[in-house]
């Protein structure tokens, strides 16, 4: 360590002079003074919050009264006019009577997240979107889902006229629309299934319906095959009647490859010239195929189109009536005299009984003793 002069050490920096003048710590003060100070910060602070409170209120009260005045009121802020667009059957009075969306009401008073979720809550909506569109004008549109199918209890019914018949659509959501449309008049009917527990915009989970949704998108451009009915009563496979009235069995799965394997027997079919009649494609290996036979039904046709043959009348019974022996021999002389001659008898040589002595004495018998 360097050495310090012995000078150097413990001397002040400061002068007596200059620590005079730095006053370090000044407690003298009067009880007075800090009265008065006490009284200024608290009277400042109160003055302070009664402003900002009055600014406040003041711009609650005007900034409400001018919301009411210039918005809520404003007549040019009432809507006027509603533009509903929608791909389906629902009606524009169903959809906005449903949101609670009319005219001359204010625009701002409509809730729109609310009126979406009402819509979207309706069985035969997919998707919508509710705009505004300012000053005075809103925007509905509605998106629906689209049915593939009928949904009925018996495929020899008429599903639009029936009130147990249902629509479903791809995801088997089951509809029931108030207006059919044109288009809904051809679609496949899905039968054997108990339409009682459906209940509109709910889900069907079952295995074998989900199976026929499956068939009928995966088919829906197929022009060789069409599928007119579908039976599901069964509950393990799928009975398809086609536009040509062939009966086409399929399995619950793979549905696709099913699909692939009878395009193949169409294919067939038509190089041969021939129309399937039945097919079986749960079995994968030696196919069950069978074809129509033109001229046996033809023959069929022809005896169930021809009228049948009128029934002979019976003859008439004769009335059996007594006749006399008399009559009897008198009606049967010319029928006997009408009869070829019979060959002439020769004489017998033999004597008659009668022939025996002379003259037409009867011939008594021997007498005999008795022993």
């Amino acid at each position: 360590m360097k050495d310090i002069p012995s000078n150097a050490r413990n001397k002040r920096i400061s002068s007596p002079r200059q620590r005079k003048q730095q006053h370090l710590l000044d407690v003298k003060i009067r009880e007075s003074k800090e009265r008065v100070r006490r009284y200024r910060v608290v009277t400042g602070f109160v003055c302070k919050v009664i402003l900002f409170t009055g600014i406040a209120a003041g711009a609650w009260i005007g900034g409400k009264e001018a919301l009411r005045r210039f918005v809520w009121e404003n007549p040019d802020y009432f809507i006027r006019e509603i533009n509903f667009t929608t791909d389906g059957a629902l009606t524009r009075e169903q959809v906005l009577s449903a949101a609670g969306i009319v005219e001359d009401r204010n625009i701002f008073t409509v809730d729109l997240s609310k009126a979406r979720s009402i819509i979207e809550q309706m069985p035969q909506v997919e998707s919508t979107i509710v705009q505004r569109q300012l000053p005075n004008r809103m925007s509905v549109t509605v998106s629906e889902r689209r049915p593939i199918a009928w949904v009925a209890a018996k495929g020899d019914e008429d599903p639009s006229s029936s009130e147990r018949s249902f629509l479903i659509d791809a995801r088997g959501i089951v509809l029931r629309s108030r207006v059919v449309l044109p288009e809904y008049y051809h679609l496949p009917i899905i039968s054997g299934f108990e339409t009682e527990n459906l209940v509109p915009g709910k889900r069907v989970p079952a295995w074998e319906m989900q199976a026929a949704l499956e068939l009928v998108r995966l088919n829906s451009d197929n022009t060789r095959f069409q599928a007119r009915n579908i039976d599901l009563s069964k509950g393990y496979c799928l009975v398809v009647t086609d536009q040509r009235r062939a009966k086409i069995t399929f399995g619950l799965d793979n549905i696709e490859k099913q699909l692939g394997r009878l395009n193949r027997y169409l294919d067939r079919a038509a190089v041969e010239r021939r129309e399937i009649q039945t097919v079986n494609l749960i079995v994968e290996r030696n196919v069950p195929v069978t074809f129509h036979d033109p001229e046996a039904e033809a023959a069929a046709a022809a005896a169930n189109e021809a009228p049948p043959a009128p029934a002979k009348p019976a003859a008439p019974v004769a009335e059996k009536v007594p006749v006399r022996k008399a009559e009897a021999v008198k009606n049967s002389a010319p029928e006997a005299s009408k009869k070829p001659d019979a060959p002439s008898q020769k004489p017998s040589s033999k004597p008659t009984p009668t022939s025996r002595g002379s003259g037409n004495l009867p011939v008594k018998k021997p007498f005999r003793l008795n022993p």
